[in-house]
């Protein structure tokens, strides 16, 4: 048995050598097939490979998102930003000579860079809003507006900015801006994070980040801010559309000490 199994490897051996011998090209045929049949079990096991590591690693922990990422209806108000929303209706109620206001934003940081602040909808806290730094002077884009009241509706122009916005966005239309602000222009409540994403507009957001280990001073910055401004956009929209007069109270920093409060 042993002796027939070698006389017909031998056998097979030589006419192997015949063929390639006769027709040459198929030699590079099957090399051809021999090389490509190696790669697919290459591939095979690098797969398999994958797999297994991917049931042996530990899945990562997923962090638990917190209410104001997605403006939760079950979001709980910090003790804080409730007292902020009495103190801002006992005034109005109280002083007549405060316009009634749609929206009011509350400056409550400004550390020569960035202002950070408070958003209330309705005196009903809603979101974060960032801004340039206060000038004494304006520096053109590095200026935030001056307090006041002032009424926001849409500027209905193709500008760059509100053409990139619509084709990001379906449900976005046309830039909301704040109108009759004294020595600006094209005023926005946009997406961004930084005071690098503004030049005197106002930034909205879910979130604030203002003092992250290894964050510059620079750099204070808000997050999630389009979600907070999908969500601003289609509810400022939504009263627009109605004809319904949307304004806007800025208070800066000051307020607090006029109204006895400590500072957020």
């Amino acid at each position: 048995m042993k002796h027939f199994a070698a006389l017909l490897f031998v056998a097979l051996l030589t006419v192997a050598l015949l063929l390639f011998l006769t027709n040459p090209e198929l030699l590079e045929e099957i090399w051809l097939w021999v090389v490509g049949f190696i790669g697919y079990i290459v591939l095979l096991l690098e797969r398999g490979f994958q797999a297994v590591a991917n049931i042996v690693k530990p899945k990562p922990k997923v962090p638990i998102a917190s209410p104001s990422d997605h403006a939760s209806p079950t979001f709980q108000l910090p003790p804080r930003f409730a007292e902020l929303e009495n103190k801002l209706q006992q005034q109005e109620q109280a002083n007549p000579s405060y316009p009634e206001s749609t929206i009011t934003i509350l400056r409550y940081l400004d550390d020569g860079n960035t202002s950070l602040g408070l958003i209330f909808f309705r005196k009903k806290f809603f979101a974060y809003t960032l801004e340039d730094t206060h000038q004494l002077e304006k520096v053109a884009g590095q200026t935030r507006i001056p307090p006041g009241t002032y009424q926001l509706s849409f500027r209905q122009q193709d500008t760059p900015l509100t053409i990139s916005y619509r084709k990001r966005f379906p449900w976005f239309t046309y830039h909301l801006e704040l109108k009759e602000v004294p020595e600006f222009n094209n005023i926005y409540i946009h997406i961004g994070n930084t005071h690098r994403d503004t030049e005197g507009c106002i930034l909205i957001a879910d979130g604030v980040n203002a003092t992250s280990p290894g964050v510059p001073a620079t750099d204070k910055m808000i997050i999630h801010s389009r979600l907070a401004f999908e969500r601003f956009y289609k509810r400022v929209s939504a009263l627009l559309k109605t004809d319904e007069v949307v304004t806007v109270r800025i208070l800066d920093e000051t307020w607090f000490e006029q109204a006895q409060l400590q500072p957020v």
